[in-house]
């Protein structure tokens, strides 16, 4: 395992701070408990010489996201109003696109924030990265609307959502942003990249679906989730469904070890390499943060805290609960595997 994070402990302060400005802390007595989880975020995918003006800026839009995605997406009314929720993320993909937007003090608190933190990131990024960033969360944006108003999905239906509405996208592009430069885009827009990018997303938001299953249902938040579209569809019990979605993870994951294994080549630009090994990070740091953030596990909960959770072996299985690599049945992403 890798060292504790060393993201500077003054640009975790920083976001804080940041977020407090926006009041994102107020009614929330255990998002402090975020901000450590996202420190140790940014420490498995950056290094000691990504500048602290970007690792800020990363801080501040993903704080951002996640007040949006607790606040909004996945708030029990969010599909009572869908007329206000269709403007708001409207006007929030625009404020990410428009470089030199002019907010005003009438714009909804989170355009003004998102306004904020884009504008930290254009300042200390390329351009490239800012324009991939916008579009990343566009998907996210769009398909998260979309996934909130599914009805009765099927099962392709609700994974090529998921994969987007997860911020795989986005995050990519944010771990290429503590790289050495943008990716080309001759790599970046390659098929075999981008089912990269997209295997180890979805992977993670099926992790994410096992975990805060339980939660979610507590919480009567209003997000179709992969075990209940397997219960739904299938007829299978609790258990099953479980076992199912575990099971398409690591179909997954072996999926993303071919893939990895292919990019990693002497060709490779150190720029994709980084790319390539900071989405390994990204799968450690996401499983790492869901078992110890307030955020996926129901209260009252003693949660583990991030040293216990890297030292204990018990916390992982001992292998993987499949060894098949044949592709997924399912058209929209069965094509990741063509390019193995």
């Amino acid at each position: 395992m890798p060292e504790v994070s060393h993201v500077p402990s003054g640009v975790a302060a920083e976001v804080t701070t940041w977020k407090e400005s926006y009041g994102f802390l107020e009614d929330r007595p255990d998002s402090g408990n975020c901000g450590s989880v996202l420190a140790w975020c940014l420490g498995r995918f950056s290094t000691p010489q990504t500048p602290p003006a970007v690792l800020r800026g990363i801080g501040c839009i993903t704080e951002w996201a996640l007040v949006l995605d607790d606040d909004v997406l996945d708030h029990a009314d969010a599909r009572s109003r869908p007329g206000d929720l269709f403007r708001l993320m409207c006007r929030v993909m625009r404020v990410l696109e428009s470089p030199g937007y002019r907010v005003t003090a009438d714009d909804h608190l989170l355009v003004r924030a998102g306004h904020d933190a884009m504008e930290q990131l254009r300042t200390a990024c390329a351009p490239a990265h800012t324009t991939r960033l916008a579009t990343g969360f566009r998907r996210l944006l769009t398909s998260a609307v979309h996934k909130l108003h599914l009805d009765r999905p099927g099962e392709d239906e609700y994974l090529f959502s998921r994969f987007q509405d997860f911020g795989g996208p986005v995050y990519a592009v944010l771990i290429d942003m503590c790289g050495p430069g943008p990716t080309p885009d001759e790599e970046w827009d390659s098929p075999t990249v981008q089912a990269l990018i997209e295997c180890v997303t979805l992977m993670c938001a099926l992790e994410n679906d096992v975990t805060s299953f339980h939660k979610e249902k507590a919480e009567g938040q209003p997000s179709t989730n992969f075990v209940d579209v397997l219960r739904t569809g299938r007829g299978a019990s609790f258990d099953r469904a479980v076992a199912l979605t575990v099971e398409i993870r690591d179909r997954l994951m072996l999926l993303f070890l071919q893939l990895r294994e292919r990019l990693l080549t002497p060709a490779a630009t150190p720029s994709l390499r980084y790319l390539v090994e900071g989405l390994g990070q990204f799968v450690i740091a996401n499983t790492e943060a869901t078992l110890c953030a307030r955020r996926y596990n129901p209260l009252p909960v003693r949660l583990p805290r991030l040293d216990q959770v890297i030292r204990t072996p018990a916390f992982w299985a001992p292998s993987l609960s499949t060894d098949d690599t044949s592709p997924l049945p399912y058209p929209s992403i069965s094509w990741w595997w063509d390019h193995r």
